[in-house]
């Protein structure tokens, strides 16, 4: 659970308008869907789930209750008062939890055969029984059109391999399964990056630089550089995030993948936040390296886009779309109360 106030997050809500909006909409039109279904782990304010009502890309019933969202939040009273505020349709679109522990559930001997609901003594197994029935509550729910992986947590911390955030980020790829395309925001802060993850990042750019011609060409051409170290921290991680992170994810599953954004953006306390948008695809040739290239080469050339605290308190067209999001929840809140007066 976040202390940060999200009606105020101007940086985050360029984000959310110059890069999660278009994308969604384009991907709307595409599919040719009238309402989509989506994922997230948002806060309180729930800003991203009225924006995407608010711009008509989810659908209330005629109950007034949005059928098609899913949420994950690991605070109990922050959950309760998500539930109030968005009115999904059932109290288990709200799962409570971890979601790096929902998703990595694994049965041990202890629970194999074991029903979830299954009443024992042990605190520990009933324990892992609790998560067991989350996991199988979120799977049922699986396949989405967006899902929105903006957790609290650090893809870059620990590194790759002992990361559990990782790890369940990669488990997506499994669940979506059902669906020929989908689209997903992910976001991890780019501070504390472990010296691991630095390798990999470091390991990964020379092997492209090495590889590829016109991976060379585009650094020289857009950065004047091949050197690693003598490129910018934003530049490198977001290269680096697609490159070592949510393409090797990806390929393992079968799905093919295209940047359709990344974006660096500073919280209220100026650390540094990067969201990628990406669209996947399975109908794609995921072995085929020029599909790999075009896409590093484009992140290269056109990302990321960077919005600073400052400037973004400046961004008259952010500010005025965030404060029609505010004012839309707050009409629904409202309409919510009168009903059930």
């Amino acid at each position: 659970m976040s202390d940060v106030n999200f009606d105020k997050h101007y940086p985050k809500h360029c984000v959310r308008y110059y890069g999660w909006l278009p994308a969604s909409k384009k991907y709307k039109k595409l599919a040719k869907k009238d309402s989509l279904k989506y994922f997230t782990l948002c806060a309180k304010q729930a800003i991203d789930v009225f924006m995407f009502e608010s711009e008509k890309l989810l659908s209330r019933d005629a109950k007034r209750k949005l059928p098609n969202v899913i949420i994950c939040e690991n605070d109990i009273a922050a959950a309760a008062e998500i539930l109030t505020l968005v009115r999904p349709p059932l109290s288990e679109s709200i799962i409570v939890g971890e979601l790096e522990e929902i998703l990595t559930f694994r049965d041990t001997k202890e629970t194999m055969g074991l029903s979830p609901d299954n009443d024992v003594r042990d605190r520990r197994i009933r324990r892992q029984l609790g998560i067991k029935r989350k996991f199988e509550l979120l799977k049922k729910f699986f396949p989405f059109d967006i899902i929105n992986f903006d957790t609290f947590g650090n893809f870059f911390n620990p590194p790759p391999n002992k990361n559990k955030l990782y790890a369940s980020f990669s488990k997506i790829f499994e669940l979506q399964q059902g669906v020929d395309t989908f689209l997903l925001f992910v976001t991890t802060p780019i501070y504390h990056i472990h010296p691991d993850s630095e390798s990999i990042l470091k390991r990964d750019f020379e092997f492209n630089v090495s590889s590829y011609q016109s991976i060379r060409d585009a650094l020289k051409s857009s950065l004047g550089t091949t050197d690693y170290n003598r490129i910018a921290m934003e530049k490198k991680v977001a290269v680096g995030f697609a490159k070592s992170m949510v393409i090797p994810a990806a390929r393992k599953k079968g799905w093919g993948y295209k940047h359709q954004g990344i974006f660096v953006y500073e919280t209220p306390n100026r650390q540094k936040m990067l969201s990628s948008v990406i669209q996947f695809s399975k109908n794609s040739t995921t072995s085929d390296d020029s599909a790999y290239v075009k896409d590093i080469v484009h992140i290269i050339n056109e990302m990321p886009k960077y919005y600073s605290y400052e400037a973004s308190l400046k961004n008259g067209e952010v500010r005025t779309h965030l404060k029609h999001v505010i004012k839309y929840r707050e009409k629904i809140r409202s309409e919510k109360f009168m009903v059930s007066q």
